[in-house]
């Protein structure tokens, strides 16, 4: 019997290809594990969060590291330099993951957990901004 190994925050899977609709990222591509559901209590569905991955690195990566912090070759099992899309976190039903690719050191992480935070707001003492409301 195969035994898996317990994710983790940092973890770099290869899951099936999804189809979403509209603009979401779609296709065959790696995505890091930000957030493990089963960690705070036992949800109804085997699910992990992720944020998936581009090698089509350009300005829009450039001009918003946080937002997109890049990875290099080697790092987590990658073999092209790829961006994290913060701004396409998801949840990924755990039946889909094809085959674990990596971990990142915490080093490596550390960034996207930066990012993670400014995307969510839970910097410490980050001050409430309202000024969106109204937008979908």
């Amino acid at each position: 019997m195969k035994t898996r190994r317990a994710r983790a925050r940092g973890d770099v899977l290869l899951p099936a290809a999804a189809r979403p609709p509209g603009t979401e990222q779609s296709g065959i591509r790696p995505v890091v594990v930000v957030a493990l559901p089963d960690r705070v209590g036992v949800p109804c569905y085997p699910m992990i969060v992720t944020a998936p991955m581009t090698t089509r690195l350009g300005a829009w990566t450039r001009s918003a590291p946080a937002l997109y912090p890049v990875l290099e070759v080697g790092m987590g099992g990658l073999t092209q330099p790829s961006a994290v899309m913060l701004d396409h976190v998801r949840g990924v039903d755990a039946v889909r993951v094809v085959r674990p690719l990596g971990r990142l050191s915490g080093e490596e992480y550390a960034p996207i957990r930066s990012g993670l935070e400014r995307v969510f707001g839970l910097e410490p003492d980050a001050p409430e901004n309202n000024s969106d409301e109204g937008r979908a």
